[in-house]
């Protein structure tokens, strides 16, 4: 039997009433050359039952489930897919959220053109409110600066993920399966926060160049702010500093000095400024929500200022307004709220990423 171009590996945990949609946009696509491999991470709703009725339901389709004996997390599902998947290319897609039709095609597509090792696309935020949407914007649909002449690789992967979200997940991605495998790339296990973005840098440090961006929104992320936006991991601040530690491990053969530390620096205001919209977000009391800020504070509340040259006059410029509000709490918590306000509403959402485009570029 041929094997697939495409393998198409999807973790599940009691995803019984979203992994239907997934499914069916993928079903749907105009691009059949794949095989989908669905592990299951031990539910303990009916998503296998769910599963099951579907494979029988679409018997002309490569889809199989794979079932966890124990529930191990995410990242253990998506190294047994890796395990399991007989395709050239590979796809990591969640549950919970869906392909944009004739996504498949325009992945393939790029996928197929000569020296490319990863493709990346844009994708949509689709906000929800009890039951509803509030809110829907195309991110990362410009196309990002090419790497300079002379620029070192990681030097440019830096730049990259000071730009803008769209290399930390691993769901708008295609990457070469061979290349995962013969390196042993996989996902960290044992951590709760951060592994696309580890699996990434592993995956990038592998390669030295063949990137292609694709500016259309191919894959619909879905969120729902009723519980919160962020995990109760993005809570922890620690977490964050081990993905940055790993981020200056990746980056450690880079010439010491600038402006490998300017684009650090910068990554590591960015990464407060996301742990603050987490700590606003969450269901905490207040002076919870300050103790957590002042922890920050404690940590990180005398970082270096980037050098404007490198970074950009707009961002050192942000820099100082989030070092200002690490270190005063109260202010801190109430400016982060009003730029909640603005990124999840209807009317203001596109106009809040028009303005972080705008600091990125």
């Amino acid at each position: 039997m041929k094997a697939p171009t495409l393998s198409i590996i999807i973790p599940t945990f009691n995803a019984a009433r979203a992994v239907t949609d997934m499914l069916d946009s993928i079903v749907a696509q105009d691009y059949g050359d794949y095989e989908v491999i669905i592990v299951d991470d031990k539910s303990t709703d009916k998503t296998r039952e769910v599963i099951e009725k579907f494979i029988e339901a679409h018997p002309d389709k490569a889809i199989r489930l794979v079932k966890q004996d124990q529930n191990q997390g995410a990242a253990s599902a998506r190294n047994r897919g890796i395990n399991e998947a007989h395709g050239k290319y590979l796809m990591f897609l969640d549950a919970d959220d869906e392909l944009k039709p004739g996504a498949l095609t325009k992945f393939m597509t790029a996928a197929s053109r000569p020296n490319t090792n990863l493709v990346v696309s844009g994708f949509t935020i689709e906000t929800t409110s009890q039951n509803e949407v509030v809110s829907s914007v195309d991110v990362c649909v410009d196309r990002p600066s090419e790497q300079n002449s002379g620029e070192p690789w990681r030097e440019y992967i830096l730049r990259l993920l000071g730009l803008d979200g769209r290399l930390y997940q691993v769901w708008n991605k295609v990457y070469l399966a061979n290349n995962i495998k013969k390196n042993n790339v996989n996902f960290p296990t044992g951590i709760d926060f951060g592994e696309d973005l580890l699996f990434n840098l592993r995956y990038l440090s592998t390669i030295n160049c063949g990137i292609r961006w694709i500016t259309a929104p191919l894959y619909l992320y879905r969120q729902n702010i009723d519980g919160g936006t962020f995990s109760k991991s993005s809570l922890i601040y620690t977490n964050r500093q081990q993905n940055y530690a790993a981020v200056v491990d990746f980056a450690k053969d880079l010439p010491a000095g600038e402006p490998k530390d300017s684009l650090l620096n910068w990554l590591k205001y960015d990464w407060i400024y996301s742990h603050l919209l987490a700590v606003t977000s969450a269901k905490k009391s207040k002076q919870w929500k300050i103790n957590n800020v002042k922890k920050v504070a404690e940590a990180d509340g005398k970082a270096s200022y980037s050098n404007p040259e490198i970074i950009g006059q707009k961002r050192y410029r942000l820099e100082k307004i989030i070092h200002y509000c690490i270190n005063h709490p109260r202010f801190g918590l109430w400016l982060i709220g009003f730029t909640m306000r603005l990124k999840n509403n209807a009317t203001t959402a596109k106009i809040w990423r028009r303005l972080r485009e705008q600091i990125n570029h």
